[in-house]
């Protein structure tokens, strides 16, 4: 039969098979104690990948919405809280938060990464699973315009209120510009030579 022929009704369809669709096999984890945390995690949270970068350090990619999930998950593991970092991906118009964990019991670090819009960027605070997340998400807060949900001490936190809701950890924020704005068109700074400029 012609491929372009279409099947007379009734007619048996002998030729054509479904198109088989090639599975995407899952990072193979290493026989260590690193690749079997991960594994044991994984095991619980399936939505999540997770991989072992070298010996005594690990992370994970999870989306957004299930991060609370993860991450109340992953506590029972990794009992300390050692830094929320923040990535601005200004052209792709995302924030990478990343929970950086720490297992005392294993002495493995992890990486748990995650990605939201930096247009109205919101997460769910994790200061009911470790209380030093409040210090970490007020940085955040200030230096990026994250709004971790739950928090109640987002505010003024380092920065001098005039600066407060400028954000100036972000990518597209303009330091000349507040410079000029704060100290006047004529404040110009160069190095002790008097040829390089620096603001």
């Amino acid at each position: 039969m012609d491929m372009n022929e279409k099947p007379k009704v009734g007619e048996k369809i002998e030729d054509q098979k479904p198109q088989e669709v090639p599975e995407v096999e899952a990072p193979k984890l290493p026989d260590t104690k690193e690749g079997k945390l991960v594994a044991e995690v994984l095991e619980k949270a399936p939505y999540a990948e997770g991989n072992v970068r070298r010996e005594r350090r690990v992370e994970f990619k999870v989306p957004a919405d299930r991060i609370k999930e993860f991450l109340e998950l992953a506590s029972e593991k990794f009992e300390m809280l050692i830094q929320i970092s923040v990535v601005d991906w200004l052209k792709e118009g995302e924030f990478e938060l990343v929970y950086q964990l720490w297992s005392v019991s294993e002495s493995v670090h992890a990486f748990v990464r995650t990605r939201i819009p930096r247009e109205n960027a919101k997460m769910p605070t994790v200061m009911d699973i470790w209380p030093v997340a409040e210090t970490y998400e007020r940085e955040a807060h200030e230096f990026f315009g994250i709004v971790f949900e739950g928090n109640p001490r987002l505010g003024p936190f380092i920065l001098e209120p005039r600066e407060y809701e400028k954000h100036p950890f972000r990518k597209d924020f303009n330091t000349l510009g507040y410079v000029k704005t704060i100290y006047g068109e004529d404040f110009d700074r160069y190095d002790e030579s008097k040829t390089n400029y620096v603001i």
